[in-house]
């Protein structure tokens, strides 16, 4: 049973998830959403070391509080679905935090981009304004999977209130077979997944941003961060001759990022550096997502095209977490599919369950559905 404490908390979760799927999709939404909402206050500084834009609620604080990562577009904060969401996250009265982290606008996956997405959300729990000094970690993709990551680090395991993320990946190593071979392993077999150049792209420059900043291997980074989406084939100069000597160490990482070969990756990866396979598994959620003690939800298309269902369902079962796998999303972006509205209600309930642990005191999600 409820508690009539949670039940409120529920209700209003719901209407409130409502207003912000409808938002967020642009659909009409009706008066009573509308016309006692006081606009938020938008600002633009610094977090954490970057820029960020801060959506402040009308309300007095402090607030139930949202720290949010983008997945990989150039659009960054701006991005329009972004900007709708923070607006009607802070219209319902919690906080948002959007920093530009760096590299994720390319794809890019480094230490440099989890350390500013952890300083940034200690900068927010610490802050006066936040309610209770904890905050929901809530991330796109690439951002899903930082999200995970920072709930995951020792300074922030009791501070987050619920991790949100849609469309993650666990998995740094598997990822990198798939964007170079287009195959994904799953219970130890290889199946494949055809996906997008640009995830090739970003493994590269994630890569790049693993290489040491010295020697021949900034010649590697240098040519890793010219290549570029526009082409069918973007990792093709890389089976070309190096046009400067690389050593042992570069050549290694050259190598895995030119092969094509499924057979072959798993002794390309061996022959990576140490530290840069130690730095993959750093970047992986699969290797600490048990330490997460926050609610975990996990949003996904049934076949999205980036990352496989089966990368979401590993992180909830390690992290004791719920994947509502719906055709309500493409990819990273709600998308409103009049063939299947049941798949909406899911991706409702999901955004409920992330704003009522949002809202919870308790590390554990208050109400039980």
């Amino acid at each position: 049973m409820w508690r009539s404490g949670s039940t409120r908390r529920f209700l209003r979760a719901q209407r409130e998830a409502a207003h912000i799927l409808a938002a967020t999709l642009e659909l009409p939404r009706p008066a009573a959403f509308r016309s006692h909402r006081t606009p938020p206050t938008i600002l633009e500084g610094r977090l954490g070391g970057v820029f960020a834009t801060t959506v402040r609620p009308a309300l007095a604080p402090p607030w139930p509080t949202f720290v949010f990562a983008n997945g990989a577009t150039s659009d960054g904060r701006s991005h329009p679905v972004v900007r709708r969401l923070e607006l009607a996250l802070a219209r319902s009265g919690y906080a948002v935090y959007i920093p530009d982290l760096p590299g994720v606008a390319d794809g890019e996956l480094s230490p440099a981009t989890l350390a500013a997405a952890t300083e940034c959300a200690m900068e927010v729990a610490d802050a006066e304004e936040t309610r209770g000094g904890r905050v929901g970690l809530v991330g796109v993709s690439i951002g899903g999977t930082l999200a995970l990551l920072v709930a995951a680090d020792p300074q922030m395991i009791a501070r987050v209130s619920v991790v949100s993320c849609i469309a993650p990946f666990s998995d740094l190593a598997k990822v990198m077979l798939l964007a170079t071979t287009g195959m994904y392993r799953a219970l130890d077999r290889l199946q494949p997944y055809p996906v997008p150049v640009s995830l090739a792209v970003g493994v590269a420059r994630s890569l790049a941003g693993m290489l040491p900043a010295a020697g021949d291997a900034q010649a590697l980074s240098r040519e890793l961060r010219t290549l570029t989406p526009d082409t069918g084939d973007p990792l093709s100069p890389l089976r070309a001759p190096s046009r400067e000597p690389l050593g042992p160490e570069s050549a290694a990482v050259r190598a895995l990022l030119a092969n094509r070969d499924p057979e072959r990756f798993d002794a390309l990866y061996s022959a990576l550096p140490h530290a840069i396979r130690e730095t993959v598994e750093a970047l992986s959620p699969v290797h600490c997502a048990p330490r997460v003690l926050a609610r975990v939800e996990i949003a996904t298309a049934p076949e999205d095209k980036y990352f496989p269902v089966a990368e979401s369902l590993a992180l909830a079962a390690l992290s004791r977490g719920r994947v509502t796998v719906t055709s309500g999303l493409a990819h990273a972006t709600p998308r409103l599919d009049p063939r299947n509205l049941v798949d909406l209600v899911g991706l409702d309930r999901f955004f409920v369950r992330t704003l009522v642990a949002a809202g919870s005191t308790n590390n554990v999600f208050a109400a039980q559905e």
